[in-house]
């Protein structure tokens, strides 16, 4: 069962403009239930619903760098659909795929990507863009194997993951991977193309009691450059399996220019959920998506939108490990 949500789009003329909105009005979104979510190839792992949300299945072979994609409504035929590899829009740490089966229909785009050190975890991202007031998107991940922890040892046990991040938003991009319409098509049927957020990741793991958090910083939407205030991956629990799911994502309290943001309007503000999975020897690597309501800070102060949607992917190894962000210099292994 799907979810519709409203597309609210950004015209790429508009990025930049301060001082009002520049989305369309807003449309109530029609919603359909809540399903519990949706179990990967390692049945001891369950994408939540609140992440996964459209997205059924993603099917990524990084050797052969195919992508077969389940779920997402509207994107391609048959159900199951193989998205074509477009090297041009990769990003650092992701490949992207897209598809569209003519110039007036619906443009998908995802990323992907594994763990580098033993390939144990994946995970990836697929948003559409509009037309017609709505988009489609969500998240998910998976893991090879079981899940073994770390040993937890006086000097062992507390662990640090980095990386890159990528994400996925209902605003519209600069549409460089759309096919050509005739001319004279109606403005309100031309497809769009999903803009795309960059950011770094550190992510710690606390294997003794059990708990996560993180935080994703130098995020930028990529069309126009524009800087975004970070987020921050509130503390929850690593469930028996090695997987998790965390209910409450915030802003960080660092403004752009290094003053915080009033307290009041971050800490305690829910902007999101976001949810992942542990796998390799000792737990090598850490794959998550998340879902943001919201982006772009406190009072809309970056770029003064509202109803501005997120699906983000992280796909990190652990400090320490022969393939190590660079980062990971500064921690203790």
């Amino acid at each position: 069962m799907k979810r519709y949500l409203a597309m609210l789009v950004l015209p790429a003329y508009l990025f930049g403009c301060s001082g009002s909105n520049p989305f369309t009005p807003e449309v109530t979104p029609v919603v359909a239930p809540v399903v519990p979510g949706v179990v990967t190839e390692d049945t001891a792992v369950t994408v939540p619903a609140a992440v996964a949300n459209d997205l059924t299945r993603l099917v990524y072979d990084p050797v052969a760098m195919t992508l077969t994609v389940e779920g997402i409504t509207l994107d391609e035929l048959p159900f199951s659909a193989v998205y074509t590899r477009k090297a041009a829009l990769d990003r650092p740490g992701y490949e992207a795929y897209t598809a569209q089966d003519d110039p007036l229909d619906r443009h998908s785009t995802a990323y992907v990507a594994q763990s580098r050190n033993e390939g144990a975890v994946r995970a990836g991202v697929v948003v559409t863009g509009g037309p017609r007031n709505r988009f489609f998107g969500g998240g998910y991940f998976e893991r090879d194997g079981d899940y073994t922890p770390p040993a937890v040892t006086p000097t062992t046990g507390l662990v640090t993951y980095a990386g890159d991040y990528l994400g996925l938003t209902n605003l519209r991009g600069d549409g460089g991977d759309l096919l050509a319409v005739p001319a004279g098509t109606p403005e309100e049927l031309i497809p769009d193309q999903s803009a795309e957020i960059t950011g770094d990741v550190v992510f710690q793991a606390d294997f003794a009691d059990n708990s996560v958090e993180g935080n994703i910083f130098n995020r930028v939407l990529v069309d126009t450059g524009t800087a975004l205030p970070s987020i921050v991956l509130i503390s929850t629990a690593i469930d028996a399996n090695g997987t998790f799911t965390g209910t409450q994502i915030e802003y960080d309290q660092t403004n752009f220019d290094g003053t915080p943001f009033p307290a009041e309007n971050v800490v305690g503000s829910d902007i999101g959920d976001y949810a992942g999975v542990f796998g390799g020897t000792n737990a090598s690597g850490v794959a998550g998506v998340l879902h943001l309501t919201q982006f772009d800070g406190p009072n809309d102060v970056a770029l003064g939108t509202d109803a501005e949607e997120e699906y983000g992917v992280f796909v990190l190894d652990q400090c320490g490990q022969p393939v190590e962000d660079a980062i990971c210099a500064g921690v203790n292994p």
